[in-house]
């Protein structure tokens, strides 16, 4: 098995409570709650963040936890790795270039971090959806509830492509990430619609990026006073 070495930055106080929280509220969705899918409306609401600091967090508590990058049209995963190299990755196997083994990582934990493990999405696909509504993808998913207590898949927006609604018809339960104060209704309403058309299990709502120093979560913009939200249940 291969390794990398990711990213692991300090979260603030408040975004580490929150993703605390959104753990045990997933926790307690099921005992048959193993592979949950993540998707938003639009690009950089923090849907890859979120994902993969749950997923570390689910390791944390001696979980054996899988972190599935699923976007195969412009994956932002390369950037998170500090050291190591992708020989292999999720496109590869899909097209029949890898076995599942070829294409799973090890996160190498060092001192300042802990185990998990890691698919990235291998190179961009002019066929992602095809790709993902395949035999061969629904094999992974099998496998890797098999092998591994916790599968968090990082799914592209479902408000630019329709990816993460076919990946959501194969996964146990799906979370939507929303901005604080950047996405209206109608667009999170659609996302909405498209899980529920596609037989998706909706578990929740993260909304990101809320500035906890409002009364009402309006205009709010990075800084160092850096804020998170989380808001569970459907809706």
């Amino acid at each position: 098995m291969f390794e990398l070495k990711l990213e692991k930055k300090e979260l603030p106080f408040a975004m580490a409570e929150e993703i605390k929280n959104l753990r045990t509220g997933i926790t307690f969705s099921g005992a048959d709650i193993k592979a949950i899918l993540f998707t938003s409306s639009t690009p950089n609401e923090g849907k890859s963040t979120i994902s993969l600091e749950l997923a570390r967090s689910f390791a944390e508590l001696g979980k054996k936890v899988v972190y599935l990058d699923c976007d195969l049209r412009k994956s932002i995963f390369n950037c998170k790795i500090r050291e190591g190299k992708i020989v292999s990755g999720l496109s590869h196997y899909l097209t029949g270039q890898s076995k599942i083994e070829d294409i799973i990582y090890e996160n190498d934990p060092g001192d300042d971090d802990v185990k998990f493990y890691v698919i990235p999405s291998g190179p961009s696909s002019n066929s992602p959806t095809e790709l993902l509504s395949s035999d061969l993808f629904d094999k992974l998913l099998e496998k890797l509830r098999e092998d591994y207590d916790m599968v968090i898949v990082d799914a592209p927006p479902l408000g630019s492509v329709v990816d993460a609604s076919i990946v959501s018809s194969k996964v146990d339960g799906t979370v939507i990430v929303v901005e604080a104060g950047n996405i209206n209704y109608k667009a999170i309403q659609k996302v909405r619609d498209k899980l529920d058309a596609s037989g998706a299990k909706i578990l929740g709502v993260v909304l990101n990026k809320v500035d906890k120093s409002r009364k009402s979560y309006g205009y709010y913009k990075y800084g160092k006073d850096y804020g998170y939200g989380y808001g569970y249940g459907k809706g």
